[in-house]
């Protein structure tokens, strides 16, 4: 408890200094505590909490040198805590390390049937497999296509994929900034240190975001039409001849893909793809890019029927 709250303070402090009025560095971490496997929270302030409980001592008191603080001993505790300061959390490194059999171990558990929990990490360099097509295949995009077929209709937010990276001991010849996959989020502007992170933390919960290894942007992306005639509209942009594009979806029991075939388009190239697809049937859908070095950007899934309802602590 103290210890940890004199970390946190000092945390706080030095991701407030390292931060501007254009480039935010916010103080989240990978407690990996309950839940099952390690994750990442994120909230939308600087929050004080430990990691334990003692006996009789409350889930939160008055602290007299850090104000507010929580106390959690269990996934109850930890949820409440999320519902009560607006926080949401991922699994890291999916499917392996900590993380080896999560989330498939809890996928019936309440705290992953939540729009709190926003899915897994992309994290391809543990278990990287040059061979396949794509980046992460099993460990990434195989755990979150097969939540949004297990939560189709559910009520829930679709579960994402996001990027996410571990720095530990560097040495001075690291590039760490080549090999990092990031989020491109959609927002009105970058909130300051001392300012509310809820934009960042709503666009996460929305989807509102795409992610790359940095080869390939995604401009723009929409599902357009109703029904069964849809149309994925991506404006695409990349560094690298293109391998190909593809359109993946559920069914709410199987995974299936469109394969577009790219490799006519060179280095350097932008292209607006426009790609007739027929929704009748199908559950979810989602849109990627991967050029010939085994680069890749991809938007995050959507329902094609609209969720008619959700659950509280997603609110």
């Amino acid at each position: 408890g103290p210890l940890r709250f004199m970390d946190e303070k000092d945390y706080f402090e030095a991701t407030r200094r390292s931060s501007d009025a254009d480039f935010l560095v916010t103080p989240w971490e990978e407690p990996s505590a309950y839940f099952g496997g390690h994750y990442n929270i994120m909230f939308p302030k600087r929050v004080y909490w430990s990691k334990v409980r003692q006996a009789g001592q409350p889930f939160t008191e008055t602290d007299p040198v850090y104000g507010k603080v929580y106390h959690a001993a269990n996934a109850d505790d930890v949820q409440k805590m999320m519902d009560l300061e607006g926080a949401y959390w991922y699994h890291a490194h999916p499917r392996t390390k900590g993380t080896t059999g999560f989330p498939d171990l809890i996928f019936d558990k309440p705290w992953v049937k939540n729009d709190r929990y926003l899915g897994v990490a992309f994290k391809p360099g543990m278990g990287q497999d040059q061979s396949e097509a794509r980046l992460c295949e099993w460990r990434c995009f195989d755990a979150v296509d097969t939540m949004n077929n297990m939560y189709a209709g559910a009520g829930l937010q679709p579960k994402y994929i996001i990027a996410d990276i571990d720095t530990y001991k560097k040495g001075p010849e690291d590039d760490t900034y080549a090999n990092f996959p990031v989020n491109y989020l959609r927002l009105d502007k970058v909130p300051g240190p001392d300012e509310d992170w809820t934009p960042i933390l709503k666009a996460m919960h929305d989807g509102d975001f795409f992610v790359s290894t940095g080869e390939i942007l995604i401009k723009s992306y929409s599902v357009a039409g109703s029904g069964a005639k849809r149309t994925i509209n991506a404006d695409v942009e990349w560094t690298f001849p293109l391998a190909f594009a593809e359109v993946v979806w559920g069914d709410g029991k199987k995974i299936d893909r469109q394969i577009i075939p790219a490799t006519d388009l060179g280095a350097n190239g932008t292209k607006k793809f426009s790609i007739p697809f027929d929704a009748a049937g199908k559950a979810w859908v989602r849109f990627a890019v991967w050029d010939s070095a085994g680069d890749g950007a991809f938007v995050q899934p959507i329902w094609l029927t609209p969720s008619k309802t959700t659950t509280a602590s997603a609110r």
